[in-house]
């Protein structure tokens, strides 16, 4: 069977592509129109790859966009056409996609037996009468329905309000005839689901692909300023996840709530390390990524702790996962609701063998309980204060963390990474065969 997997948002479906190949299936990766643009130029193939000619065979590109236009036929996609070429001459936006016909979307995805996606093809996919085989939310929520992103989006004017509930209605349709729905997690997004008479199950996301061979020596010129900085110093701490910690006005209470990732908590914990430690050579490497690297700057300016920070731009993942190979800890998030799994930061430092310091609000045999096997060996953190015993135990105990780090690659291999890429080819097959009993 020919499975295609449509989108690539966070190198998703660029690793499970891979993934699904070692197993023996013949997986295709199939570009939306803006994967990889703009502020997502790092979610790209290229990006993730030391060895893209290996892979270039199965990578396609689409015409269509992951966006609400793909939802729709005329007037609706012609009126969403003329609003993003209008807004591309009003703000920074490089891209605005144009309506997609019927035909266009049976002639991209009509060669394939199965379909896996993320964002909004399930809108687009119900336009010719077909469900997904499986879908998955790249996000906490679910793009396009319900997530804090979306909604806020969809608030302000009438015809904002407008556009918003007929994408809402047409994603439910399509998540409603897709075969298997897999969620993150069940306090937002599995809720989501059930509250909308979705069936879903939860399930990681086998996200990062740890089966290629890194380069010994540095090759790009962000790589070069990591190593001289890691270099320099003898214990090293890489946060590369967004910057969001300061309140949006635009979000409701609740919202924020939701978005905050407390990207603070790291940049005061690490302020007072360097406080007990002052004869520690330490260095904090952060990517200017989110909405609040102004913000994180001007604190790292007031706590007077920038001789000991080096900023690196947005980067690639193969970059991310050579510089990960080099630290001391690789930092995830710090969110705010219960019983939520890390992203992609926590999923990259753990394939790459580092130890996590991760915001872990499972309690005692839960996370067990929820997912079928234990959780990772990593830093667990539960407050604001935790974090800092956490860096200082990293800081004066560098051995034992270390094997922290080496378990936790052991537990991905086994729990996440290609046996759990198995468990996901299972369970679209698995609906497949069902289906056409």
């Amino acid at each position: 069977m020919k499975i295609g997997l449509i989108g690539n948002m966070n190198n998703n479906n660029f690793s499970l592509m891979r993934y699904f190949r070692d197993l023996g299936a013949d997986a295709h990766l199939l570009l939306y129109s803006n994967d990889g643009l703009s502020s997502l130029s790092h979610f790209t193939p290229e990006a993730d790859t030391w060895d893209l000619k290996c892979w270039a065979p199965f990578i396609h590109q689409t015409e269509i966009p992951n966006a609400p236009i793909s939802a729709f036929d005329f007037p609706l996609s012609f009126i969403l056409g003329i609003r993003a070429r209008f807004r591309s001459k009003t703000t920074d936006q490089d891209f605005f996609p144009g309506p997609v016909s019927r035909e266009e979307i049976r002639n991209t995805y009509g060669d394939y037996d199965l379909l896996i996606a993320s964002g909004s093809s399930p809108a687009a996919l119900i336009r010719i009468d077909r469900g997904l085989d499986l879908f998955y939310p790249y996000s906490m929520g679910v793009e396009f329905l319900g997530s804090y992103v979306f909604t806020a989006s969809s608030r302000g004017s009438w015809i904002r309000r407008m556009f918003g509930f007929a994408i809402r209605r047409q994603q439910l349709k399509g998540l409603l005839r897709s075969k298997s729905v897999i969620v993150l997690d069940n306090e937002v997004t599995g809720l989501l689901c059930s509250k909308l008479g979705i069936p879903n199950l939860l399930l990681s996301t086998p996200m990062v692909y740890n089966k290629e061979n890194l380069p010994l020596k540095p090759i790009t010129s962000t790589q070069f300023v990591a190593e001289k900085a890691i270099t320099n110093a003898d214990f090293t701490v890489l946060h590369h996840a967004r910057l969001m910690w300061t309140h949006n006005e635009s979000y409701s209470e609740e919202e924020n709530f939701l978005a905050t990732k407390n990207s603070d908590w790291l940049i005061h914990a690490f302020s007072k390390l360097l406080s007990r430690l002052p004869s520690l050579r330490a260095c904090l490497l952060i990517v200017e990524y989110g909405p609040d690297v102004a913000a994180t700057k001007e604190l790292v300016r007031k706590l007077g702790i920038h001789e000991n920070v080096t900023w690196l731009p947005v980067m690639s993942r193969r970059e991310i996962m050579w510089i990960l190979s080099r630290i001391s800890v690789g930092v995830g998030e710090f969110m705010n609701p219960s019983r939520m799994i890390w992203g992609g930061t926590g999923w990259e430092t753990l394939a790459a063998g580092k130890p996590l310091l991760q915001r872990n609000l499972f309690n005692d045999g839960e996370f067990a309980t929820m997912f079928g096997y234990p959780p990772p060996p990593m830093l667990s953190v539960r407050t604001e204060s935790d974090v800092f015993e956490q860096l200082l135990y990293a800081a004066e105990c560098p051995e034992e963390v270390a094997k922290i780090g080496q378990a936790a690659c052991e537990w991905f291999d086994t729990y996440n990474g290609i046996a759990m890429a198995k468990r996901w080819l299972d369970v679209v097959c698995s609906e497949s065969s069902t289906a056409n009993h």
